[in-house]
């Protein structure tokens, strides 16, 4: 179904993390920019038409201008009047715009109050509705920001507090927001003037580490290699695979066609076909392995899922596979 293409070169290697692989389409320069993440640095690849290619890497800095702040995540929050390059790290936040150069806002993490050993970071970024900007942390809170549709105006609105856990990622779509933490456990909200937490669905006590959303339905792939569907009104469980032998690092779904990506430390990448309606049933349309990787992103480079994009621990290229 799928052959491998010509792979898009990175800067650095890319870091063992979840969800380490992130694309911005653009229609009008016909190109695809790729962020990975490798330790403090974001790395950006922009693929242009005849396979082009621009390389860069945007620097995530502390509070000091020479001190490094690792890098949990990266991705483009695409807002209808704006799209912002958002940087979750282990100091706070930090937005830039589209291609990294400018720095438009930086929000540091609260002080840590417990006397107890305890990492803070922040991870799982997502855009909600038609000006907000999601990001989770450590402490299981959700700082919601306000952005505008021009300037550096961006406000810290308010800061959901639910999650007992750390969050491991965000989805949304429209505006409603699932969140998930490493019990497991999701939230579903939706977003106003403030969020408000619509039904919560329980954990199976292992890290839920990457989500999705498909029309009416939460996808979710998780630390035990399972890959979960839950109905988004209802929270009720529609199907459970045993996906993967290891740590499900990514999915995603190419929203036109109802393929399901999943990429594994297993080394094997696998896509499913995902139908709804009253009978929803999934079926495996491709699998590879990829001897040797540890593969930690993957994402669809186009909505109907003709191809897409794979990174793997501390190899400084993109892998691509298209339809044949």
């Amino acid at each position: 179904m799928y052959v491998k293409d010509a792979p898009v070169y990175l800067k650095s290697s890319a870091s063992l993390l979840s969800n380490n692989l992130a694309i911005l389409r653009s229609k009008e320069k016909e190109s695809i920019t790729y962020a990975v993440v490798h330790k403090a640095l974001v790395c950006l690849s922009n693929v242009g038409k005849g396979g082009f290619s621009n390389l860069k890497q945007v620097a995530c800095k502390g509070e000091g201008a020479h001190s490094s702040s690792a890098v949990q995540q990266a991705k483009w929050c695409v807002l209808p009047e704006r799209t912002v390059l958002v940087i979750a790290s282990i100091k706070g936040v930090q937005m830039f715009d589209p291609d990294g150069t400018i720095m438009i806002f930086w929000q540091s993490l609260p002080p840590c109050e417990t006397t107890e050993a305890y990492s803070q970071f922040s991870r799982g970024i997502c855009a909600v509705g038609d000006k907000y900007v999601c990001v989770g942390c450590s402490d299981g809170g959700i700082m919601v920001f306000d952005v505008p549709s021009h300037g550096t105006g961006v406000k810290l609105q308010e800061t959901l507090g639910s999650h007992v856990v750390s969050v491991c990622d965000l989805v949304a779509k429209d505006t409603k927001m699932v969140s998930a933490d490493e019990t497991g456990h999701m939230i579903v909200w939706q977003a106003g003037g403030h969020f408000t937490q619509l039904s919560k669905i329980d954990g199976f006590g292992f890290p839920c580490s990457s989500l999705a959303i498909y029309k009416e339905y939460i996808i979710g792939g998780y630390g035990t290699g399972h890959l979960r569907i839950f109905n988004l009104a209802s929270g009720k469980i529609i199907v459970e695979i045993c996906a993967h032998a290891q740590w499900i690092n990514a999915i995603d779904v190419a929203e036109e066609s109802g393929l399901v990506l999943s990429v594994s430390e297993d080394t094997f990448v696998r896509v499913w076909q995902f139908t709804g309606g009253d009978s929803p049933k999934v079926e495996i349309k491709f699998q590879q392995s990829i001897p040797d990787t540890q593969l930690s992103g993957g994402k669809f480079l186009d909505p109907e899922g003709q191809s897409f994009g794979l990174t793997a621990y501390d190899l400084t290229e993109v892998y691509v596979f298209s339809k044949k």
